[in-house]
Order: structure tokens, then sequence, then C-alpha cells
């Protein structure tokens, strides 16, 4: 243990179904609980600052952490937070259910504790957290409140599971940006195969991310994301056309010439354009079941099983609560 000084700690924002059973063999296949009513997945940080001269954080925190495999892990959020933030690395939340510790004891001994995660969990700064870890308050005269409530991570559904904050870089429109949610089901949790993908996701948005692990998660593993690049502009593209087909109510390529132009035009490469459309409230889940009406399509499939040079996916959620997704792969 160590103290170190009190420093600024900003704010957190915003999910996976790669079930492990500890009840059952094969995981149920129905919908998560209900996400969020809100159709942005974008948040006003602001308010949930805690500024340098802040008077709520203490001027010196006892630093704990507690071994889980071979790597310590902290157990103090602000002083993980900051470690990222200073270091500009990822931090990575487990989130334990310590009421009902069944399936987080299992999720540290059997995925956690893996030397199959050993170098991708170096990479990062790691956090575990009970569901009752209160939320840095900014206002001591403010109601107490959990910090798994918090907005940022809506699309943990209030459940034990992991999440991802990318602190990696200032200037990027992501940076404090809750960009994981990994919520576990009853008595399942991720397995090492999907803990590993959602450590080694690229950059980008919680619903870009979203998506680029659903398709990498098909059991057909498709091809398209395994060795080319997250391509900034395609992920933009992607989430113009998913925006354009919220806005029309029907699944298409709309605008699609002017669209492929540009991205010719920004890329030197031809691209392909797959779409739908999913009802499911949870993001994950209506994640896979796009993934899956691709699969059902042979045109589609055969554009996501072809390796690319580049690659962008995102989804937008309407205000109905369907989310409409895209995926571009250009070579």
């Amino acid at each position: 243990m160590k103290l170190l000084s009190s420093c600024a700690l900003g704010a957190l924002t915003l999910a996976s179904l790669f079930w492990h059973g500890t009840a059952q063999a094969n995981p149920p296949r129905g919908p998560e609980a209900v996400a969020d009513p809100e159709v942005s997945s974008d948040i006003d940080l602001t308010s949930f600052e805690i500024k340098p001269e802040s008077p709520q954080l203490p001027s010196e925190i006892l630093v704990v952490t507690r071994k889980i495999g071979d790597f310590e892990w902290h157990t103090d959020y602000t002083t993980a937070y900051r470690e990222a933030e200073r270091e500009k690395k990822m931090l990575f939340i487990f989130f334990r259910d310590d009421a009902h510790p069944r399936t987080a004891n299992s999720y540290e001994s059997q995925v956690l504790a893996s030397k199959e995660l050993a170098g991708d969990l170096k990479k990062v700064v790691r956090v575990v957290l009970p569901l009752s870890t209160r939320r840095p308050q900014r206002d001591p005269s403010e109601t107490e409140r959990t910090l798994i409530t918090h907005d940022s991570f809506k699309h943990m559904h209030g459940r034990e599971g992991i999440a991802m904050i990318d602190l990696t870089d200032p200037k990027s429109e992501h940076q404090g940006q809750v960009v994981s949610a990994h919520p576990f089901s009853s008595g399942y949790h991720t397995t090492v195969h999907g803990t590993k993908l959602v450590l080694s996701l690229p950059k980008g948005s919680i619903t870009q991310r979203a998506l680029i692990f659903a398709v990498r998660q098909h059991p057909a593993s498709p091809l398209s994301t395994a060795s080319g690049q997250c391509h900034g502009y395609l992920c933009k593209a992607a989430r113009d056309s998913s925006q354009l087909m919220a806005s029309y109510g029907s699944v298409g390529h709309h605008d699609w010439g002017t669209r492929q132009g540009d991205i010719a035009a920004r890329t030197g490469r031809s691209a392909m354009e797959v779409a739908a459309m999913s009802g499911n409230p949870s993001l994950l889940a209506a994640a896979a079941e796009i993934v899956e009406q691709w699969y059902g399509s042979p045109s589609h499939w055969g554009i996501l099983s072809t390796p690319a040079t580049f690659f962008g996916f995102d989804l937008v959620r309407d205000g109905a609560g369907n989310w409409w997704g895209t995926g571009i792969v250009a070579n």
C-alpha cells in the first residue's frame, strides 16, 4: 500500500454476450434487462467532473490493491481512474455482486486469472469494485448514489460485469467515455475468449465497439475485422448511414452512391455496406441480432466474410428504441 496526493478525476461515460455458464451448459438467448429509454448514447459529462480543487477528494488516498491471478487490481475507483488518466491507458472495471459472489468468484478464478489474458490485462489499469461502490461526490450535500447507477453505465443495467473507460488520449472524443459495458446474466459470466475480445477491440464509441464485438464473437468467425484497420471515417460513415435509416424508418443503403464516392475519395478504396435493424432494447443483444441477420443473408455475409483493408461499424437507436446498424468494409 502507498499514499498518493489528490488530483483530478474526470467524468465517466458508457456493452458481452459470450457467456460462461456457472449454472448450466447453455445460457439462455432471451433479451437482457430493458435498457434506459434514452435514445442518445452521448452523455454530458460536465456535471460529473471532480475538479482538482474539489474539497470532496481527500488530500491523501490510501491505495489498496488485491491480487487476482498474476496481477494486482485496484479496489478504489478514484485511484484507478487517476492512474489510467495519468498513464494514458484504458481503465478496465470489474463490477462484482458481493451479496451473491458465486458468479464473480468464478469469473475471477476461471477467467481473470487465466494466463491467456495476461498480455491484455497488462496493458490496462485494472480495478475491481463491488456494486455498492458510491459515486465520487463533488457536493457533500448530495445524496450518495452508487457508481453503477450513473447514466454513463446505463448499458450495465445495474448488474455485475465488466466495463472499460477510454483514457488513452486527452484530445480524443472518446476520452473519459465508457466504451464497453458487458453485464453478466444470472449465473453466467463472460468467458476467457469473450473477455479477450473486449480487451482487444479497436478504439471507438460504445456503439461502434459493441457491433464490432458482435461480429468478432460470431461462431462463423467472419474475416472482415480480423486483420484490417478500424477506420475513423468509415465508422463515421456507418453512423451516418444508421442515422439515415433511423430517420427514414427503413433498412436500406440510402444515398449510397454519394456516400460510396465520399469513402473512395477519403480512403482510396472501394467500399461495400451491410445494414440491418433490431428491436431489442439491449445494445449488446441488438448488436448480436443484427449480425445474425447478416449471417442469414448470403450477400451480406459474403461481404463480412472477406478480409478488409479498412472497416467501420456503428449503431444508432431511434426514438422508439430500435437499433439501426451499419457495417462498411473497404478494399
